[in-house]
């Protein structure tokens, strides 16, 4: 028991005495070298989220554009946001009327279909 305790103690000094010659013979470099991987694995990780945030905004850009085209005969306005300052009121023009309605019914449907189901449910 104690021989292999030995042993593991004695490789254990070895591979410290190993990795502090390293140490000593490379110098600084090593730890330069170190932090480059680090700064090359965060530029990784962000380039990749860069890329699908990219992804995702061109694809808003184009839901947005076709919403627009979509709500280009109601009244949709939207003023700056200093003109809301002086004038809060104008919020009412930034209501987009076809969307509001298609909502509406929407919701209107949905409801009368959770009471219709909860009626047969509950018979």
């Amino acid at each position: 028991m104690f021989e292999r305790i030995k042993d593991l103690m004695s490789k254990g000094i070895w591979h410290s005495l190993a990795i502090i010659i390293v140490f000593l013979m490379a110098g600084p470099e090593i730890m330069m070298g170190m932090e480059l991987m680090a700064l090359i694995e965060v530029l990784g990780a962000s380039t990749f989220v860069l890329m699908y945030l990219t992804g995702v905004k061109l694809f808003l850009l184009k839901v947005w554009k076709q919403y627009q085209k979509f709500e280009c005969h109601s009244v949709l306005f939207v003023p700056p946001l200093v003109i809301f300052k002086q004038m809060p009121s104008l919020i009412v023009h930034a209501i987009p009327e076809r969307t509001v309605v298609i909502f509406f019914f929407g919701f209107i449907v949905v409801g009368m279909s959770g009471v219709l189901i909860n009626s047969y449910i509950g018979a």
